[in-house]
C-alpha cells in the first residue's frame, strides 16, 4: 500500500469514526455537523500540510452550505482584531528587516563576547528568546540562526555539528515566544479573548520565560560541549574577522519606530486608562500605527513590503481555523466539553491548569500550537462563564502552546522552519527521534517548573 493511498484511508477513517461518535454520544445534527467538519479540517492539516487552505476553504463553505454557520457568525469568529494586529507586527517586522535593524542589534549585543565561545553561544541561545519575545518566533529563528552560524563558521564548527546548536537555539525561541504578547499568534489570541494587557505578559510570563530559557541555556552549554565540539580548542578562529554591522545615520529612523512601537506597547493599558478608551483597542491600534508609518517610510518599496513580508497564507488559515472553532461555541459542543471537564476537576484550579495545559502542550507537540490553543479557548471562555478562576489556566495554556512545541521536530513553525534552513544550507537534517529524545525533556522539564512558579502566584492573582 503507497503512503499516498494510507493517508488518504487515515483521513476518511478518522472523520467517519468522528461522525460515528457523535451520533453515539447524542450529539445533535448540527454539533455532529460541526465536530465532524472540524475534525475533517484538522485531520487535512495534519495529513496534507501543503494543501491546510484547501481543507480550511472547503470545511467553512461546507458549514455554511449546511447552515450550521451563517455569514454574521463567521465574521464575528474570524477575529479579525487578531488578524489586523499581526498584520500591523508584520509590517512593522518586515520594514526593521529591510533596514538592517535586527543585524545590527544583535550584532551589537553579541560583540562583546566574541573572545568567549561558551559565553557567546549561551548569549546567543538568551537572545534567541528575547528577540522572539520582542518580534516573533519566525523573524528571530531566521535572523539568530544566521548570527549563530556566522559565529560557529568562524570557530570552524561546520557540517552536521552546527544542527545541535541551532536546535537549542530553537528551544529558546519557542520558550522566549511566550513572554509577550507579540511573540507567538497564540500569545496574540490568548490576550484578546482572556482581556490581557502588555504589562500582564509582563508581570506574569516574562520572567518565566527568562529563567526557563536560562535553564535549556545552562542545560545546553555542557551538552553543546560533548556533541557539537563547543570549547575553546575546537573554536580556534577569531570570529571578529567576520564583517560588523555598525549603527549609521540610516539606522536612526528604524530605532525610533522600533522603540515607538514598543513603548506603545508597553502603555497601552494605561493611555486607555487615561484617555478612557475601552480595554485593548490601543494594543490593536499602535501596530497599525506603526505599519502606517513604516510603509509611509518606505513608500518606494511599500506595496512590496505589504505583498512579501505580511503572510497573507497564514493569515487565511487562521480566519478559517477561527471560524470552524467558532462554530463549536454556537452550535453548544464546547459547553458539552467543559461540562464534562468540570466534572472531573471540580472547581481545583490546579486539576484544571494540568489538565488544559496538558492537552494543550500535547496537541502542540504532534499538531500545531494555533490549532491547539484555538480549540482550547472556547473551552476555557466556557470554563470562566461557569464560575472558574480562569487566570491563571489561560497562562497555563499559553506555556503549554510555546514550550511543548520543542516536543518534536514538527512541534512549532520556528522548529519547521529551521529544520528546512540548515537542509537547504547543507547541514544535513534533524532526525525526530533524536530531537524527540533531547527536546521532550527540555519541555516537561521547562513546563512544569514554569507551572509551578505560576501556581505559587495564584493568590497574588486576580479573580478573571
Amino acid at each position: 500500500m503507497s503512503r499516498k493511498f494510507a493517508s488518504l484511508i487515515g483521513y476518511f477513517a478518522i472523520v467517519i469514526c468522528t461522525a460515528l461518535l457523535c451520533i453515539i454520544v447524542g450529539l445533535n445534527p448540527k454539533q455532529v455537523i460541526s465536530v465532524t467538519v472540524f475534525v475533517s479540517f484538522i485531520a487535512g492539516s495534519l495529513f496534507y500540510w501543503p494543501f491546510r487552505n484547501a481543507f480550511a476553504l472547503a470545511g467553512v463553505s461546507l458549514l455554511l452550505m449546511l447552515n450550521v454557520l451563517d455569514v454574521e457568525h463567521l465574521i464575528e469568529f474570524a477575529q479579525l482584531d487578531l488578524i489586523l494586529f499581526l498584520v500591523g507586527m508584520m509590517t512593522v517586522v518586515g520594514y526593521l528587516e529591510e533596514r538592517g535593524f535586527f543585524d545590527w542589534l544583535v550584532c551589537a549585543l553579541t560583540r562583546p563576547f566574541y573572545g568567549r565561545p561558551a559565553a557567546l553561544i549561551g548569549v546567543i541561545l538568551m537572545l534567541g528568546s528575547l528577540m522572539a519575545a520582542l518580534v516573533d518566533e519566525v523573524t528571530s529563528i531566521l535572523f539568530m540562526m544566521a548570527i549563530m552560524l556566522r559565529c560557529l563558521d568562524a570557530y570552524g564548527v561546520r557540517g552536521d555539528k552546527v544542527l545541535p546548536f541551532i536546535m537549542f537555539l530553537v528551544f529558546t525561541t519557542n520558550i522566549g515566544s511566550s513572554m509577550l504578547p507579540v511573540g507567538n499568534p497564540i500569545g496574540v489570541m490568548i490576550a484578546f479573548r482572556a482581556g490581557l494587557t502588555f504589562i500582564d505578559f509582563v508581570r506574569w510570563v516574562f520572567l518565566l520565560g527568562l529563567v526557563s530559557a536560562a535553564v535549556t541555556t545552562f542545560i545546553g552549554l555542557p551538552y553543546l560541549s560533548k556533541v557539537g565540539g563547543l570549547s575553546r580548542a575546537g573554536m580556534s578562529h577569531n570570529p571578529n574577522s567576520r564583517e560588523e554591522v555598525r549603527f549609521t545615520r540610516e539606522l536612526l529612523t528604524p530605532l525610533l519606530v522600533f522603540i515607538g512601537v514598543l513603548a506603545g506597547l508597553v502603555m497601552h493599558h494605561s493611555l486607555e486608562e487615561a484617555l478612557h478608551l475601552p480595554k485593548n483597542l490601543l494594543l490593536l491600534a499602535v501596530p497599525l500605527i506603526g505599519a502606517g508609518i513604516s510603509l509611509f517610510l518606505y513608500r518606494h518599496k511599500a506595496r512590496e513590503l505589504i505583498e512579501k513580508k505580511v503572510d497573507w497564507w497564514t493569515l487565511l488559515y487562521f480566519v478559517l481555523l477561527f471560524s470552524s472553532v467558532g462554530t463549536l461555541r454556537y452550535t453548544g459542543v464546547t459547553d458539552l466539553i467543559t461540562s464534562g471537564l468540570l466534572h472531573v476537576v471540580g472547581d481545583n484550579v490546579l486539576y484544571a491548569m494540568l489538565l488544559i495545559g496538558g492537552v494543550a502542550g500535547l496537541l502542540t507537540a504532534f499538531m500545531d500550537n494555533v490549532l491547539a490553543v484555538a480549540t482550547m479557548i472556547p473551552i476555557v471562555q466556557s470554563m470562566a462563564a461557569a464560575g472558574i478562576m480562569t487566570y491563571p489556566i489561560w497562562w497555563a495554556m499559553l506555556i503549554a502552546g510555546c514550550y511543548c512545541g520543542n516536543a518534536t521536530v514538527i512541534g512549532s513553525t520556528a522548529n519547521i522552519v529551521a529544520a528546512g534552513f540548515v537542509e537547504r544550507r547543507g547541514y544535513g537534517s534533524f532526525s525526530m527521534v533524536k530531537w524527540i529524545l533531547v527536546g521532550t525533556p527540555i519541555s516537561l522539564l521547562t513546563f512544569f517548573l514554569a507551572l509551578a512558579l505560576l501556581y505559587l502566584q495564584i493568590p497574588l492573582m486576580p479573580r478573571l
